[in-house]
């Protein structure tokens, strides 16, 4: 029998598997009550930072839910603290960078990392959850992608309108290109820090990817993350993964990217995606995660409609269409659980 990550590996590469692997974006956070007693001890960037302490949230839903795949705790704004600007977490208003990027000049004052000395800690922490997991499950690794990373930089935090990033991209497009490039010259080798580590897969979050049309996607963004793709593909050999969130008018586009599977939110419909993808890629998705306040029935009802979505596909990993919510219920992981070990 083919262990859970080979599963899930072949599920990337488009190639027959008995059953629909799975994983969870954000598996290993507040909705676990054995993460809530780690996250109330220390600051969420300490956690980020000690590898012993990454790798234990890492493998806690694992040991609960038996994914297949187990997602490396760590953070999309990682690179960025390592590039020089100052990431601080302030409960209940999210992240805030400092100084914010707004002109070529602030660009310019980047500077370029080297992931074995400034992101250590997260070399370290996928070697323990390897050393734990052996070769049963898959690790995935992460960053964020161009746009998404983009826009924190620019924004200096989260942001609803993106008037400073958009305003960049469109205004002197040639500073935005530039930020673009630092960033996945920077990446690249970041990815390949956690795939050398243990990382099977990573993935590419463009958290804030559906803020953009596809025309502004293809001509300003695609370019830079194709080359992220290829880049890391080529220097790895691991599957990259391309997670957009607000996806739907981007799907052609974003299957020109080269990525083995595009992840997609909750508001495509699965048959849809598969119709306009084709065979380019496999996909990843896409259970809405506020389904998960329902009733365990209604759970499992809709996890099944999506897997039933996703039949023609030619290949398949099961996730939420976004990040799993705080105060989620545990009885609907272990719904979802329950169903995916026995669907064929």
């Amino acid at each position: 029998m083919p262990t859970p990550r080979e599963t899930f590996l072949s599920a990337l590469r488009r190639e027959p598997v008995a059953r629909t692997p799975w994983w969870i974006m954000r598996q290993a956070g507040r909705y676990l009550p054995e993460y809530r007693a780690v996250r109330g001890n220390h600051e969420f960037l300490a956690m980020v930072r000690d590898p012993a302490l990454a790798a234990e949230v890492t493998l806690q839903p694992i040991r609960r839910f038996g994914m297949d795949a187990a997602v490396i705790f760590s953070d999309i704004l990682v690179p960025c603290a390592a590039m020089g600007v100052e990431v601080r977490f302030e409960e209940g208003e999210g992240p805030k960078l400092a100084p914010a990027l707004r002109t070529r000049a602030d660009i310019e004052r980047l500077r370029d990392f080297d992931p074995r000395r400034d992101t250590a800690f997260l070399g370290e922490a996928i070697r323990r959850v390897r050393a734990e997991l052996g070769l049963e499950r898959a690790i995935i690794g992460f960053c964020g992608a161009p746009w998404t990373t983009a826009s924190y930089f620019v924004e200096g935090g989260t942001s609803r309108n993106f008037e400073h990033a958009k305003a960049l991209l469109h205004g002197d497009p040639a500073a935005f290109n530039l930020l673009c490039e630092r960033l996945v010259t920077n990446l690249v080798p970041y990815l390949a820090l956690q795939v050398e580590a243990g990382a099977d897969a990573v993935q590419v979050f463009d958290s804030w990817g559906g803020a953009l049309d596809a025309r502004t996607w293809r001509e300003h963004l695609l370019p830079h993350v194709a080359r992220l793709v290829r880049e890391t593909q080529a220097l790895t050999k691991a599957p990259v993964i391309l997670y957009v969130n607000g996806a739907s008018q981007l799907l052609e586009v974003l299957a020109e990217s080269g990525a083995d599977a595009i992840g997609i939110d909750w508001r495509v419909d699965p048959r849809e995606a598969v119709a306009r993808v084709g065979a380019r890629c496999a996909l990843q998705g896409n259970l809405d995660p506020s389904i998960l306040f329902a009733t365990p029935e209604a759970v499992e009802r809709e996890t099944r409609r999506v897997l039933a979505g996703f039949r023609e596909a030619p290949g398949h990993v099961f996730n939420l269409g976004s990040g799993i919510l705080p105060g989620t219920p545990v009885a609907s992981m272990e719904r979802i659980a329950g169903v995916l070990r026995g669907v064929a």
